[in-house]
């Protein structure tokens, strides 16, 4: 199996599982805090807002990708 198949296999399972108790923990907290601070923006802010969150879900993704190969390459080098 090629890397990138691993990488893409490996992610579509990460994102099958349930969350965790402490990650729904934080999301919900999280959540309470965004609102907390778009209650008042206009659409032009909620724009904005929505771009920024774009972007970083995208970092996430990066990330993620990253972390994947990464242990992929170290369980190669350590030949487990």
């Amino acid at each position: 199996m090629k890397n990138e198949t691993l990488v893409e296999f490996i992610k579509e399972k990460y994102y099958e599982q349930k969350m965790s108790a402490e990650y729904e923990l934080q999301l919900t907290k999280i959540v309470k805090l965004e609102n907390k601070i778009t209650k008042d923006f206009s659409k032009d802010k909620w724009r904005e807002y929505f771009n920024l969150d774009l972007a970083i879900g995208e970092l996430h993704s990066i990330e993620i990708e990253q972390v994947i190969r990464f242990v992929i390459d170290f369980i190669k080098e350590i030949k487990y």
